[in-house]
């Protein structure tokens, strides 16, 4: 005689599908992240290019009616303006020497200091960059030389660099005198001050080109495009 499956083994059957059911994943109810909206802001990047290749970077701002060129390159933090307001003296911690100047381009069209306040409009994009003081000069792919300002551990405050032309059998001392603001002896080999700052009895300006400490004649030593003054305050 068959036996016949007890009835409530097929309602059990039925109430675990009805469970399972119930139980499956449901989607989340957190909402979803939208991407950053990029209509309502500018760009100010700056373009080292040959110059500068490591000086490249580019930060985006929110616009505001009203906003003016002039006004988008202080609010972006990278940009330091002479006494007047006229030139741009650094970006960054970076200043040139008077063979180079910093430039501006609105929307890819070079824009005159005079013409600083023009006001922006949303997705505007403003391009500082570095070109020869020499207009005649237009195009001509320039290398350059560096010179960097360190107030190493007695002023930590102290970090500059100064760009320049690179000129053709230019020496460490030439770069030190054309800068504009290292003052060297009357002899001419050695550092008295540089940025006004005299080192006290215990200390020193020690010279290096690309981290290597010069020797005592090493103010006579030909440079590279791309070289790398640098002058770092120390304890003797």
């Amino acid at each position: 005689m068959k036996k016949k499956i007890p009835g409530y083994i097929g309602l059990c059957l039925l109430i675990l599908a009805i469970l399972a059911g119930c139980t499956e994943t449901q989607p989340s109810e957190q909402p979803m992240v939208k991407e950053a909206d990029t209509s309502n802001t500018i760009t100010v990047a700056v373009d080292g290019s040959t110059f500068l290749p490591d000086a490249t970077k580019s930060i985006k701002r929110d616009f505001s009616e009203g906003l003016t060129l002039k006004k988008a390159l202080l609010n972006s933090g990278l940009v330091d303006f002479t006494a007047d307001g006229k030139r741009i003296q650094s970006v960054g911690e970076v200043s040139l020497d008077s063979s180079l100047i910093w430039a501006v381009k609105l929307n890819g069209k070079d824009i005159d200091p005079e013409n600083w306040d023009k006001e922006l409009h949303a997705k505007d994009e403003v391009i500082i960059y570095v070109k020869a003081a020499d207009s005649t000069g237009e195009g001509v792919a320039y290398q350059t030389t560096l010179l960097k300002i360190s107030g190493g551990n007695i002023m930590p405050n102290l970090n500059r660099q100064y760009a320049g032309v690179y000129i053709q059998e230019c020496t460490v001392r030439d770069v030190l005198k054309s800068s504009g603001i290292v003052r060297m002896s009357e002899n001419n080999k050695y550092v008295v001050s540089v940025e006004n700052v005299v080192p006290r009895m215990n200390q020193r300006w020690v010279i290096m080109v690309n981290d290597k400490e010069l020797m005592e004649n090493g103010l006579d030593m030909k440079l590279n495009p791309r070289d790398a003054v640098k002058l770092q305050l120390t304890a003797s």
